[in-house]
C-alpha cells in the first residue's frame, strides 16, 4: 500500500514536470495574430521587391535603349 501511494506520488510529480514544461514551450509559440501579421509582412516585402525589380529591369531597358539611340546617330 504504501509502495502504491509512493508509485502515484511518483507519477504526479513527473506528471507536474512534464506539464510545467509544456507550459513553458507554450510561450515561445506563435499565436494567430502573429501568424496573420507575418503573412502582411511577408506580402508587402514581396510586392516592395517585384516592383524594385520592375524598376530596375525598365532603368535598364531605357538606358540600352538611349545607348542604342546614341550610338546609330
Amino acid at each position: 500500500m504504501a509502495s502504491e501511494a509512493n508509485m502515484d506520488s511518483q507519477v504526479a510529480v513527473a506528471f507536474e514536470r512534464r506539464l510545467s514544461t509544456i507550459e513553458t514551450a507554450r510561450q515561445n509559440l506563435a499565436t494567430n495574430n502573429d501568424l496573420s501579421q507575418l503573412e502582411t509582412r511577408l506580402i508587402k516585402w514581396l510586392v516592395a521587391t517585384q516592383l524594385a525589380v520592375i524598376g530596375f529591369l525598365l532603368s535598364t531597358q531605357l538606358a540600352l535603349a538611349a545607348l542604342v539611340v546614341h550610338v546609330t546617330q
